[in-house]
């Protein structure tokens, strides 16, 4: 299998449209906690906002998943996201487009977004819960070295219930 080519930045207000189309896709925001089904039209942009206001705050990392190598005329397909949690800890999640799925792509870029992380002294540990049924995502963090270390009842917002996850948490062994 051929890793397709892609590149990662830091989104950017033109991207709304093309997240929109990303996360609009049931196969896409079903799986997650927190993007609505249906996606309310004009949510990217504001989404983008608030990542961008965290991320200047110091309390979140994004990361676009661009379709090419050359990040400034490609697409987005997708995104990662570290979620600071000023302990130590950051959230991750991702998404991507169904019709990149089943490359290697999201494992690779969440590869490349946790050297990133590397790199920022405040971030010890990084934790993600999967929804129990979602084993593509899994399968990623356990390719990636994350620890499966339990199983919960999580609030999924989007959802308006809480649903049975899985735990995974990977120690970077920065110091706090």
């Amino acid at each position: 299998m051929t890793l397709p080519a892609f590149s990662l930045r830091p989104p950017r207000p033109a991207d709304a449209a093309a997240l929109e189309a990303v996360v609009s896709d049931p196969e896409v925001a079903l799986p997650t906690a927190a993007i609505p089904h249906p996606y309310p039209p004009g949510g990217a942009a504001e989404h983008l906002a608030d990542l961008a206001r965290r991320g200047a705050a110091g309390r979140e990392i994004a990361v676009a998943i661009i379709d090419g190598p050359d990040p400034e005329t490609g697409s987005l397909i997708g995104m990662v996201t570290l979620r600071l949690d000023g302990e130590g800890g950051a959230a991750l999640g991702y998404v991507l487009g169904r019709a990149w799925w089943g490359r290697g792509l999201m494992t690779e870029a969440v590869r490349r977004v946790l050297l990133l992380a590397r790199d920022h002294p405040e971030i010890a540990r990084i934790e993600a819960d999967v929804m129990v049924s979602n084993t593509r995502s899994a399968a990623v963090l356990t390719r990636l070295g994350f620890t499966e270390t339990g199983r919960a009842r999580a609030a999924f917002p989007a959802r308006g219930r809480e649903v049975e996850v899985r735990q995974f948490l990977l120690n970077l062994g920065n110091p706090v």
